[in-house]
């Protein structure tokens, strides 16, 4: 089984926008855990910093992670964020990639790299 502990950089198109940022992950047997720290810049012009607690789980290739809770570093308005869930697929030892969701039914497309 791969080990995905360690720090990953992370890259996301979605709908409104795109994420970059970097996750630390903390891997025992099967599960994970971490946090993923990012800024996220808006198509409308607006950005934030979030960071969110993860768990999750490594199944073969298959890599699910979930937040856990979030907490908004900083941001230009007052924001209500919702809970991001990652379901990526293991491509080499270094990159995970896959489609993101958010408990507002927003999609992107995410890689995360090793840094």
């Amino acid at each position: 089984m791969e080990d995905l502990s360690g720090k990953w950089l992370y890259r996301e198109e979605y709908e409104r926008g795109k994420s970059t940022g970097e996750m630390t992950l903390r891997q025992e047997g099967a599960r994970l855990s971490g946090k993923i720290i990012f800024m996220d810049r808006a198509d409308n012009g607006e950005s934030f910093m979030m960071q969110e607690q993860l768990s999750g789980t490594l199944d073969g290739k298959k890599v699910r992670l979930e937040a856990t809770e979030a907490d908004v570093i900083h941001a230009e308005r007052a924001i209500e964020y919702k809970l991001d869930h990652w379901f990526g697929l293991l491509v080499d030892e270094n990159t995970i990639i896959g489609l993101s969701k958010d408990e507002q039914e927003i999609e992107g497309y995410f890689t995360f790299s090793r840094g």
